[in-house]
């Protein structure tokens, strides 16, 4: 059998960059993440004579697509090309000696002010999706809305820039979101993490060139919740709500604005859950694989009562030296509600 090998593929502003990057490529880092934070792409490159500070100088406009490519792996690690998404030039460093550049994108469409320009602004008798559809018109990209839309009476920006208003606004009804090859995708992370397993990992299939770290923190387990809010008449009213089959005891408080009582009981569920899921996370160091993709759920066995379903917040994807690895993070799954 011949030995496991991976490249990365760029098209860099349109045109095939693979050779160009390739020859000078020391290694490479590829983050897909689930929500939140932006995707990024950094490649260490060798700069030797000069040659990305001259005729090949990185622009501020630049975009690069990038593939990750694999040879002769085994079947159910998916053969074949990754496609890492589009990216933003956001970071150039240069260092001596030897002569090197770090070239680092984003998946932030950083061509408009989506993440620069505060705005204070208001939205009335509207949806989640169509301030989401706003926001996205205004920097240029298209929304891929995948959830239950929610009702919003009134809705206020308030001295914030567009990305950091829509992951807030996404946090508070419980929505993940995720900018991907010029995309706002959002999607209700509850639904996601009911999912059967896409592939199980076990201790075994870890050996001993893999790595992992559980953590379990007893503060973030919460098993109730309660919100303060005012509704849209200025009355302040209060909902609790209380994980089935669990005595309630460690109760979760927020005080918030909300324009119902299923307004509130979103909100409210939202905040539990994302607690829950900060409360017993994994970190897996693995052989590469294309199989490994933020958003999805796998089984994790042979680790005792720590086995279960957990979500994939992010995967690094590393090459150096020839070596390709994976680097898992990713919680436990919350389904009980």
């Amino acid at each position: 059998m011949k030995p496991m090998r991976s490249y990365i593929d760029i098209l860099y502003n349109g045109v095939d960059g693979t050779n160009i990057i390739g020859e000078d490529c020391e290694s490479f880092s590829w983050v897909d993440r689930a929500s939140g934070e932006s995707d990024t792409l950094t490649l260490h490159l060798s700069n030797t004579g000069q040659k990305w500070m001259n005729g090949f100088f990185p622009s501020d406009t630049d975009v690069i697509k990038a593939w990750l490519r694999l040879e002769e792996w085994p079947v159910d690690y998916r053969e074949g090309r990754i496609y890492c998404g589009a990216f933003m030039v956001d970071s150039i460093k240069y260092s001596g000696w030897p002569e090197k550049l770090d070239l680092s994108a984003i998946s932030v469409p950083i061509n408009s002010d989506f993440n620069v320009k505060a705005k204070s602004r208001s939205w009335e008798s509207t949806t989640v999706r169509s301030i989401l559809g706003d926001i996205a018109t205004a920097a240029g990209i298209d929304l891929v809305f995948d959830a239950q839309d929610h009702n919003v009476e009134s809705m206020s920006q308030s001295g914030k820039v567009d990305s950091t208003f829509a992951k807030d606004l996404c946090r508070e009804y419980g929505l993940a979101i995720k900018l991907y090859n010029n995309k706002i995708v959002v999607y209700d992370q509850a639904v996601y993490e009911r999912a059967a397993p896409v592939y199980t990992i076990t201790r075994e299939d870890m050996g001993t060139a893999g790595a992992y770290r559980i953590d379990k923190q007893i503060t973030k387990t919460y098993n109730s919740v309660k919100i303060q809010y005012t509704d849209k008449s200025g009355q302040t009213l209060s909902y609790e709500y209380t994980i089935p089959d669990t005595d309630g005891q460690r109760q979760k408080f927020i005080s918030s604005k909300a324009d119902s009582l299923r307004d509130a009981e979103i909100k409210a569920k939202a905040a539990l859950r994302e607690s829950l899921r900060s409360s017993r996370t994994l970190t897996i160091t693995k052989t590469g694989s294309a199989k490994h993709v933020a958003a999805q759920v796998f089984q994790l066995e042979g680790f005792g009562r720590l086995d279960g379903n957990y979500f994939i917040d992010s995967v690094t994807h590393n090459r150096s030296a020839g070596k390709y690895t994976c680097v898992i993070s990713a919680h436990l799954a919350v389904t009980a509600f």
